[in-house]
């Protein structure tokens, strides 16, 4: 998996946002991240471990 930069993990909080809402539980904000990863290249070799230490970083950022 590619590294993001920060304006790319902000970016991706507002994908988010904007179409799923600013009020999910985890579970909610994993299914919805991995529902925009399908449709960006470089995401689908990524391994779970990879995955879920992107879902902890944003949804860090997702609460601020």
């Amino acid at each position: 998996m590619q590294s993001l930069t920060k304006a790319q993990e902000q970016s991706l909080v507002a994908i988010i946002i904007e179409e799923f809402g600013a009020d999910m539980l985890l579970g909610e904000f994993t299914e919805a991240l991995l529902s925009v990863l399908e449709d960006m290249a470089g995401f689908e070799t990524s391994s779970e471990e990879e995955v879920s230490s992107l879902t902890q970083q944003l949804w860090s950022q997702y609460h601020e």
